[in-house]
């Protein structure tokens, strides 16, 4: 890494910590101008770090790369149309963003049993070796 982006990393890395002090001070005296910012601040960096992902991931793009972004892909897919549509009248969200709601948690039970599963066949391995 060069010396100059290294340096602008270390300016914004400061500059955003100086802001989430600066938001929790105005959330602290009851302002809620501290938390509207804070929540943007928030969107603007996500924003960043995702296309920071699509930008380093588009480098090494390649045929393995695809499959699994279309694995991905299926997966959310499948995961969307098993998921109900539920709602309650004091839920206040509309079928479709129930049905969101429900893939992610799909999705997120997924990614758990797959983290733990990943787990229990090294761990297996390893005292097989």
């Amino acid at each position: 890494m060069n010396h100059k982006s290294s340096s602008i990393g270390r300016i914004a890395m400061w500059v955003i910590g100086a802001l989430g002090i600066l938001f929790t001070l105005l959330i602290f005296t009851g302002s809620d101008f501290g938390i509207s910012a804070g929540l943007w601040v928030s969107y603007l960096a996500v924003g960043l770090a995702a296309l920071a992902a699509l930008g380093f991931a588009l480098v090494g793009f390649d045929k393995k790369s695809l499959i699994g972004v279309g694995g991905v892909l299926a997966i959310t897919v499948i995961a969307y149309l098993i998921s109900d549509g539920a709602t309650r009248p004091e839920w206040n969200i509309s079928e479709g963003t129930s049905k969101w709601i429900g893939a992610g948690l799909i999705l997120t039970y997924l990614a758990m049993l797959g983290a733990v599963g990943a787990i229990v066949v090294g761990e297996v391995r390893r005292m097989l070796k």
